[in-house]
């Protein structure tokens, strides 16, 4: 049986006995601290897993689309290809073009509460999941690819709010119907 002073990793003068395949770490006052360091070691791992878990399912959630989306393109495959480029090229006519488009659906479109929320374009009334969908087909009738544009949900004034986004090379572009223009980020 060999000893080993653990005196540096505890602070504290211990002991550890090593016979064959065992260890034991007693401390002075005869506590068997080997317990404990197993018990602390298995509860770091149980508690990094669970945090890894649960950060890759929020990356997961926040990556997914929203589930109206996805009921809408069942209805409209043609608008909601899977292949394509992800990003568009920032330029003043595209701009100009997401301008045009942000300021005519708002203008177009009467804000209305849905009873029931279902997602449609072209509308004459609707809440902001409407406008995001007629500014989308809009801009892929205008050759913007639907690849490169996202819908992406969050929270305003305390309640769900839907915006469209069109992703460039510079950054994106949100469309927002409580905003009056289309602004870069």
């Amino acid at each position: 049986m060999r000893t080993l002073d653990t005196t540096l990793l505890y602070g504290q003068p211990h002991t550890a006995s090593i016979a064959d395949d065992t260890a034991t770490c007693e401390g002075r006052d005869g506590r068997n601290w080997s317990l404990l360091l197993i018990f602390g070691s298995m509860t770091i791992g149980v508690l990094a897993a669970f945090f890894w878990l649960a950060s890759a399912l929020l990356s997961f959630v926040s990556a997914a689309e929203p589930m109206a989306f996805s009921i809408y393109c069942m209805d409209h495959i043609d608008e909601c290809p899977t292949k394509g480029p992800r990003f568009v090229r920032y330029s003043a006519p595209l701009m100009q073009l997401v301008s045009k488009v942000q300021t005519q659906v708002n203008g177009a479109i009467i804000p209305r509460r849905e009873t029931v929320d279902v997602w449609s374009a072209d509308v004459s009334s609707g809440d902001c999941d409407d406008y995001v969908m007629t500014k989308r087909r809009r801009l892929i009738r205008a050759g913007v690819p639907a690849t490169a544009m996202r819908v992406v949900v969050g929270r305003r004034f305390g309640e769900s709010h839907v915006v469209l986004v069109v992703k460039t090379d510079r950054g994106e572009i949100v469309l927002d119907n409580l905003r009056r223009t289309a602004y870069l980020r």
